[in-house]
């Protein structure tokens, strides 16, 4: 009875994918050469929005992106922000686990900390004193109780510390606060 139970239902998945396969490129189903490309704006770029096709197939076709978005990535360092130098970073007096990656944007008047929060672990910086020579950012870093339950995840986050003049040489200094 079992060795029925699974021809019957082997039979029928066959038949189903078999049926699925003719009902795409069967006499029922337009083709792709019948199709008559949708008009081009003459106002518009020469560039057509469909691609050449092979009688029986079609070809999807896609918008290009945005302008501006083309390059940027979802993650880690923009184009166009700079990461600061390793010379031009003071850790010493920074517990170890601390986030030390810093990048600065274009203008140089705001730095950028990098950090991983998750779970029940929260990041957060504030910039202390600034002179000619340095300038202080204050990171504290908290997380649960003993027997608390965090979830269990990680995520990148971007902490953006504005300067009240740009960075330039001088020295980021990151002290636990």
């Amino acid at each position: 009875m079992r060795n029925a139970v699974k021809l019957l239902g082997t039979g029928l998945l066959l038949l189903t994918m078999t049926a699925c396969g003719a009902s795409s490129t069967g006499a029922g189903a337009p083709s792709a050469s019948s199709a008559t490309p949708p008009p081009v704006s003459s106002t518009g770029p020469e560039t057509p929005t469909t691609a050449p096709t092979v009688p029986g197939t079609v070809t999807p076709t896609f918008d290009p992106p945005p302008p501006g978005t083309v390059g940027r990535p979802t993650q880690g360092i923009a184009p166009g922000d700079d990461v600061i130098a390793e010379t031009q970073v003071d850790a010493r007096g920074l517990p170890e686990g601390y986030p030390r990656t810093l990048t600065r944007s274009l203008d140089g008047k705001t730095v950028l900390l990098g950090a991983e929060e998750g779970g029940c672990r929260r990041v957060s910086a504030r910039v202390g004193e600034q002179s000619a020579a340095q300038v202080v950012v204050l990171i504290a870093v908290t997380s649960g109780t003993k027997g608390q339950m965090c979830p269990d995840y990680i995520k990148e986050i971007s902490i953006p510390l504005a300067l009240a003049a740009p960075l330039g040489t001088r020295t980021v200094v990151l002290r636990q606060g």
